[in-house]
C-alpha cells in the first residue's frame, strides 16, 4: 500500500516520524517508514526509530546528494505508493496521511501538498527564509510541484526517477517534475499543509540560492527549462541587451544588498533584484569560460 520516504540529513527526524506513525497505524493500511540519513554529522535520537513497528531507520555514512538518496528510498521500499517528505517538517493535521492515502484510488496523477511556515520566526537570523517562504514560497507551491511532500505511484517513480547525476544543491525537483509532464503525467495539488520548520539562516539561505542558482545555469546546458520565470526574465533582457546594465548595477549594488538580506528586516524586491543579478552575472561567468 504506502511506503513512506524520508530523507534526512543533520535533522531531528523523531518527533516527525512519531506523529506520521501514530497516523499511519489506525488506518487499516499495510505501510512502512524509511529513514536513511545521508552523510549526516547529527543524528540527534533519530536512531530510536528502530524501536518502532514498521519504521526503518538506515545511516549512510557519506553524502550522497537529494537525487541519490530520494532514488535509494525509493529503491528500498516495498510498496506500490510511495510518499516523500523532507525531514525539516512537521504535521499539521491529524487527518494528514489519511488525506493522502484518500488519493491513491487514481493512477497516473502525482499528489503533492502544501508547504506552510512557522507563525513567527525564532531567531533575527531565520528573518530571509522565513519571510521568503511565507510571502512567496508558500503561495507559489501552490501552483507548483514542490519535493517537500509529495505522492507518487512506484511504477511512475520507476519510470523517471530523480536525475543522479545532479550532486549539486537546487534544482532536482525542478528536472523531476518537467520530466514527467514530458511523458505526460498529470500533477494534483492537495490542500494538505506541512510545516517546513528547518529555517536556514539569512547568511546560509543566500549561501543556497546562490549555489541553486548556479546549478540552474548548468543544468539548462542539458535540459530545456525556458518555464523557469528568472531564466525567462533573463532571456528577455538578453534579447534587449538590457542584462550588462543589469549586471553593472548589481556588481556596484551587491555588498548594499547583501547587508539588507541578512538583516532584521529584509526586503523581498531587493531578494528577487539579488537573484537576477546574480544569475545573469554568473551566466555570464559561466558562457565566457565555457
Amino acid at each position: 500500500m504506502l511506503s513512506i520516504l524520508i530523507p534526512c540529513y543533520n535533522f531531528n527526524v523523531y518527533k516527525l516520524v512519531k506523529d506520521i506513525y501514530k497516523q499511519a497505524k489506525v488506518l487499516n493500511i499495510k505501510y512502512e517508514i524509511i529513514c536513511i540519513e545521508d552523510g549526516s554529522s547529527k543524528t540527534f535520537n533519530n536512531s530510536k526509530l528502530k524501536d518502532l513497528k514498521n519504521v526503518y531507520y538506515l545511516v549512510n555514512k557519506n553524502n550522497i546528494g537529494r537525487s541519490k538518496i530520494r532514488n535509494l528510498l525509493a529503491e528500498k521500499s516495498k510498496y506500490n505508493w510511495l510518499l516523500f517528505i523532507d525531514c525539516d517538517s512537521e504535521i499539521v493535521n491529524k487527518n494528514y496521511i489519511l488525506k493522502y492515502v484518500n488519493n491513491t484510488k487514481k493512477s497516473n496523477i502525482i499528489y503533492y501538498g502544501k508547504t506552510v511556515y512557522p507563525t513567527k520566526y525564532k531567531k533575527n537570523d531565520n528573518s530571509l527564509h522565513w519571510k521568503y517562504g511565507k510571502k512567496v514560497e508558500s503561495k507559489r507551491k501552490i501552483k507548483v510541484f514542490s519535493s517537500h511532500h509529495f505522492l507518487i505511484e512506484k511504477k511512475i517513480f520507476n519510470t523517471i526517477h530523480f536525475d543522479n547525476k545532479i550532486e549539486k544543491y537546487g534544482h532536482e525537483d525542478t528536472i523531476f517534475y518537467y520530466q514527467l509532464k514530458q511523458k505526460k503525467y498529470k500533477f494534483k495539488f492537495i490542500d494538505n499543509p506541512l510545516i517546513h520548520a528547518g529555517l536556514e539562516k539569512n547568511k546560509n539561505y543566500i549561501i543556497k540560492t546562490e549555489q541553486s542558482i548556479k546549478n540552474l545555469i548548468e543544468l539548462e546546458q542539458r535540459y530545456d527549462l525556458n518555464e523557469i520565470r528568472i531564466v525567462k526574465i533573463s532571456k528577455i533582457l538578453s534579447y534587449f541587451y538590457i542584462n550588462y546594465i543589469l549586471i553593472f548595477i548589481f556588481s556596484k549594488l551587491e555588498t548594499f544588498l547583501y547587508k539588507n538580506l541578512i538583516s532584521k528586516n529584509p526586503s523581498l524586491i531587493l531578494f528577487q533584484f539579488y537573484k537576477l543579478g546574480f544569475y545573469c552575472k554568473n551566466l555570464k561567468i559561466f558562457k565566457n569560460s565555457n
